[in-house]
């Protein structure tokens, strides 16, 4: 009945519906739910990443005849030819349009948002561009980085979808919403470009250090070294404020660094191979 793309959540939480799956096609080759996952769908056809573009896997995929796709944190694009074999959903964890993209979590937490949704729609061809059956919201907590709040996402979104793709199968749709407002997307951010900006605030650094774990990591330069910032909080600055923007300090055994306003302590980070606390680090500055 279903063909699933995405997560193993997902699937598990449609089974849990009695939902019955006709396929799988994984988007990883683990992730949360993938043990129990496994001997449940040992029976059907499975891909994990296959070539969407491919006449022959777009043929077994049809061949499953599927009533509905179900897409749940899928990373990639499905095309027209999947898309025509039934009617799909897809959830996405921004309130869209705002944050479409691969990576919303992260720029939520960076724009310093205080709340996200959680949003099921319709699959489109167009990224994340499809109407909306169902928005939940999801508060962003102070100290959330872009992988504890993509993880609470996750979760709640592979629950969301399961009920609404019963809604569909049962013929109680929900009334679908055009998405209206201005558009931002979410991309990835690379590697090189997760380097820390000391002349911003320290709230501002905070939550692009947050933003930035687990991937890629913030970094800065000290000295002829550099640091990973894994962990760090926004501080005073105190009788350091006269200090230029970027200069490391340290206060009562701590390490930190002057931002444009304020300071940002670094609680743990990655030097070389290893993984250092705030105390630690501040005794190599000294």
């Amino acid at each position: 009945m279903v063909l699933y793309f995405g997560d193993p959540r997902g699937a598990l939480a449609l089974l849990a519906r009695d939902v019955p799956l006709v396929g799988v096609v994984h988007g990883r080759r683990g992730g949360p739910g993938r043990q129990a996952l496994t001997p449940r769908i040992a029976h059907l056809p499975r891909w994990t990443l296959p070539d969407l573009e491919s006449p022959d896997v777009v043929a077994a995929l049809a061949a499953l005849s599927p009533r509905l796709i179900v897409a749940a944190f899928y990373p990639r694009r499905i095309p027209a030819g999947v898309l025509a074999l039934a009617p799909g959903l897809n959830v996405h964890p921004s309130p869209l349009p705002r944050f479409r993209g691969p990576d919303p979590c992260a720029w939520s937490i960076r724009a310093g948002d205080a709340e996200t949704q959680v949003c099921v729609q319709w699959l489109a061809l167009g990224l994340d561009e499809g109407d909306v059956l169902r928005r939940t919201p999801m508060a962003i907590k102070p100290r959330d980085t872009a992988g504890s709040l993509a993880e609470r996402c996750e979760a709640l979104g592979a629950d969301l979808i399961a009920e609404v793709a019963v809604e569909v199968l049962a013929g109680r749709t929900p009334p679908a919403e055009p998405q209206s407002g201005e558009v931002v997307w979410a991309p990835l951010v690379s590697p090189d470009d997760a380097e820390i900006d000391w002349r911003l605030s320290a709230a501002e650094v905070d939550r692009f250090v947050r933003a930035a774990s687990p991937h890629p990591g913030a970094f800065t330069g000290i000295g002829d070294e550099t640091v990973g910032v894994l962990a760090a909080s926004p501080a005073e600055a105190g009788r350091f404020d006269a200090l230029p923007a970027g200069t490391p300090f340290v206060r009562g055994g701590e390490a930190f660094v002057k931002c444009g306003q304020g300071a940002l302590r670094l609680d743990r980070v990655r030097l070389g191979t290893r993984t250092l606390t705030a105390a630690r680090f501040a005794e190599l500055l000294v």
